[in-house]
């Protein structure tokens, strides 16, 4: 083989390409390739933070000589003392006004309600108002709603109709597994 390779490359006007076994000519991944996607799997581990605003400053400080409070270590008397860098704290009160408003600041539900408040939540349900205006009156979730009244009739029938008319659509298969799924629950409601 090694004849070969040197009489073809001694041809004028033959040029012949060897494959080495050298890396220089296989492209690297740039990932290692696994089972998950990287975007959307939950293996991509995201960090999950409170809702709200953070102040983070920048680990270097304006001055060299200046060591931030967050690297000084506990025991040392500089990251106590209000005379240390005062400015960070300054930095923080004076850019306060620049900030974004909290959006989505979460607010605690109250859920101590006595009868006659969930009596008004289901007269404003039986009268037809929306689940938002419901929600924003009393501070109330979706599903405290829905666990504490009972939904309008008039909506139910609608839903009803609605069923009714996309379930003409569905597959023989389709109705089969709708109709065990309904003898499932009626078993489960007798305790069988």
């Amino acid at each position: 083989m090694f004849q070969c390779r040197a009489a073809l490359s001694k041809c004028k006007g033959f040029s012949v390409r060897f494959n080495s076994s050298s890396s220089s000519g296989i492209p690297k991944l740039g990932t290692t390739p696994n089972k998950f996607n990287a975007k959307s799997s939950a293996f991509n581990l995201r960090p999950e933070l409170p809702e709200g605003l953070f102040f983070h400053p920048a680990p270097a400080a304006p001055n060299p000589e200046i060591t931030p409070k967050a690297f000084l270590p506990k025991s040392d008397a500089r990251a106590a003392s209000d005379l240390y860098y005062p400015e960070q704290d300054s930095l923080v009160t004076a850019n306060v006004a620049y900030m974004p408003v909290v959006s989505k600041a979460s607010q605690p539900k109250n859920y101590k309600f006595d009868a006659s408040i969930v009596e008004q939540l289901q007269t404003l349900r039986d009268q037809g108002v929306s689940r938002k205006q419901i929600r924003e009156e009393f501070g109330v979730t979706d599903n405290f709603i829905s666990l504490v009244t009972k939904p309008n009739a008039q909506t139910q029938q609608q839903q009803k109709k609605l069923l009714k008319r996309s379930a003409r659509k569905w597959s023989a298969k389709t109705l089969k597994a709708r109709r065990l799924k309904e003898v499932k629950k009626s078993h489960w409601e007798r305790d069988l």
